[in-house]
């Protein structure tokens, strides 16, 4: 997430700068993305192997 151009930087001057509101903002869109990511793996193990149930 923080490789995209523009996030990094982002992120790093709110935290310079003490921007509470975006600091809280880019962790939330961090976080969504990792959530999001799991959940696909999640579906494309349960997929490819079906020998996995939930």
């Amino acid at each position: 997430v923080f490789s995209w151009p523009g996030v990094g930087k982002l992120a790093v001057d709110s935290i310079t700068n003490t921007d509470v509101p975006l600091i809280m903002g880019t962790v939330l869109f961090g976080t969504f993305c990792i959530v999001i990511a799991n959940l696909l793996v999640d579906v494309v193990i349960a997929v490819v192997d079906p020998r996995v149930r939930y």
